[in-house]
This record gives C-alpha cells, structure tokens and sequence, in this order.
C-alpha cells in the first residue's frame, strides 16, 4: 500500500552497504567526482534534514501552536543563524571551536539517544566525546587538508599532528566512557557491532577525500537516521505519505538554505580551499540553532 508505515528498517544495514559502495567510489573515482558526489548529496539530504526545525519547534511547543508563535520561532531561528554567522566573521576561531562542539555533540546524541537507558549528566559528556572523536578521526585522516580549511577560517595553522594525537585521546575517553556507561547500566548496546562500525568509518575516511569522507557520514550516519526519527515524531510514523509531508514541509527553508549555500560556492569557485572554509563556515551557521531544537525534540 502506498501509504503502509514501513516496517522494522534494517537502517544499521542500509547504512553499510551504503558505507562500503561509497567506499568502492572512493576508490574508483578521481577525487572531483567524490567532492561533487558531497556537495550533492550535502545540498540534498543533509541541508534537508535540518530544513524542518520550525514545524519541529511547532510541535514541541504544542501549546502555544498560533501563527504568532510559529512567526516568532522563525524569526528568533533566523536571527540565531544570522548571529552564528556574525560569529563566525567577528570571532572565526570561538565560532570554529563551537561547530567542533556543537556539530560532536549533535552526532553523538543522534547514534546513541536510543540506546540510552536512564539521563544523567554522563550522557551529555559521552555524546560530545563521542561525537568529536569521529570528527577528529576525519581530521586526522586530511590533516594538511584540515589545516588549509581551519587556517582560512581562523588564520592560524594548527599542527597535523595534533589531530592524530587529539583521536588517539579521544577514542581513549570514548572506551572508558562507554565502558562505565555499559557497566552502570547507563546505556546498553553491542559492543563488538560498535567497534565494528569504528573500524569501518576509519577504512571510508583514510580512502575517501576530505569532503567525500564527511558527506559519507554526514548523509547516511546521521542525517538519514535523523530524518526518520524526525518524521516519526511529526505524523506517528515512517510512511511514503509521511516522507512526503516531510519534504514538502521542508521545502521553503531547503530552497533557501540551498540558494544561499549555492551563491556562496559560486563567489569563491577559483579558491577551493576558501571555497570549503567558507562552506563549513556556512554549515556551522545553520547547525547551531539546529542542534538546540533537536535536543529539545529528544528530550520531549
């Protein structure tokens, strides 16, 4: 039926397979077909999946759902994004090191929120930790090539081996805090499946180029996986008819995040190194206010 609710979706599985062909373009394709491959499916299903943050907001805060408060939620997101990316050309390292922050928590809570037994303070300092180790293994993964980005966004060159060593002590804390979640009964999950899905983002991330490794992660890691758990909490389920009201819904903020994204590349095509600062810049701007509504939206 065209509107069943889908069943029990082997999303790990999907995830994968899609993991592993995305791998086998990594290395079968030069690195101009990855980026474009990123900035596709970027401009596609990762602006998407934050494109519907207001009707999440709406929901949220049924009960003051009225025009004036769905107005006032626009304008307050609006200004937050306005205020990230003032933050961003005023103060670009702070900006910079709260998009690390921001961003490793938001993945962190994504992978783990359902495994999550009982809240404590540990799940806030386990989903960042978490979080930014992944971010840090792709660092350290296009080191020279992170250095570029950071030192066009900030001016300063940090050292390639400071990502190394900074995944390294990461992925430490990451198994010690796991290790005392687990034991504390905190949060429950496979062990050997998690390490499993480590190595495998390490093999896409060493193989793929910078941009091709985060839009591997980004896309099928995180923003499908958000997508669904967004669309369940709007209609009650996952259905071709729900998916539908999704996109449409997005549509509006999509179209202009998309637009604004696109006259940005545009304005610096010969400057690919100020191309990819100023995207991520732009990224970061639209993920801070995005992280906030999610985390709300888990916590309901």
């Amino acid at each position: 039926m065209k509107n069943k609710v889908f069943r029990t979706i082997d999303l790990e599985g999907f995830t994968i397979v899609a993991t592993f062909f995305s791998l086998w373009l990594a290395v079968s394709f030069p690195n101009g077909a990855e980026d474009f491959l990123a900035f596709l499916f970027i401009l596609t299903f990762g602006i998407l999946h934050g494109s519907n943050d207001i009707k999440l907001i709406e929901k949220t805060n049924s009960s003051q759902k009225t025009k004036k408060a769905t107005w006032k939620a626009a304008l307050y997101y609006t200004l937050f994004i306005m205020g990230s990316g003032l933050l961003f050309f005023f103060l670009p390292s702070l900006a910079l090191l709260l998009f690390i922050l921001f961003s490793g928590y938001h993945f962190g809570e994504q992978h783990w929120v359902a495994k999550i037994v009982k809240r404590s303070i540990f799940n806030f300092l386990f989903f960042a930790i978490y979080g930014i180790f992944i971010l840090f293994l792709i660092f350290s993964a296009h080191g020279l090539e992170v250095t570029k980005v950071i030192e066009q966004i900030t001016g300063y060159a940090l050292p390639i081996s400071l990502y190394t060593y900074g995944a390294l002590v990461l992925g430490i804390l990451t198994c010690f805090l796991g290790a005392f979640g687990y034991l504390r009964k905190n949060i429950r999950f496979n062990i050997i499946k998690q390490v499993f899905f480590i190595l495998v983002l390490y093999i896409v991330f060493n193989s793929a180029s910078l941009l091709w490794a985060f839009a591997i992660y980004f896309i099928f890691w995180h923003s499908l996986p958000s997508m669904l758990d967004q669309i369940r909490y709007l209609y009650g389920g996952v259905s071709v008819g729900n998916i539908k009201k999704f996109a449409i819904s997005s549509f509006p903020y999509w179209l202009v995040s998309v637009m604004g994204m696109g006259i940005l590349l545009y304005l610096f095509k010969d400057s690919p190194e100020a191309a990819l600062a100023f995207f991520f810049s732009f990224l970061a701007a639209i993920t801070f206010p995005h992280v906030l509504v999610i985390n709300q939206l888990f916590k309901s």
